[in-house]
């Protein structure tokens, strides 16, 4: 799933569920990689677990156009 975060300034899409997190993974950077640099698209793969959600990846575009991404443990 994808899941904005309130203390960002990205845009981000709306949350989706996905079947593991490889696939929500892989979701989120195409969806960041396909956009228009110019809207700094945020996506963060998620997992859920009961009322907690633990953010395991995070790519997004900066100021500048570029892609970033990031694996949080």
């Amino acid at each position: 799933m994808m899941e904005k975060h309130k203390q960002s300034n990205h845009t981000f899409l709306p949350e989706i569920p996905c079947s593991g997190l490889r696939n929500a993974t892989d979701e989120a950077k195409r969806r960041v990689l396909a956009s228009n640099p110019a809207i700094m698209l945020q996506a963060d793969a998620c997992v859920r677990h009961r009322a907690q959600v633990r953010t395991k990846y995070r790519c997004w575009i900066n100021a500048r156009g570029e892609f970033h991404e990031r694996t949080l443990i």
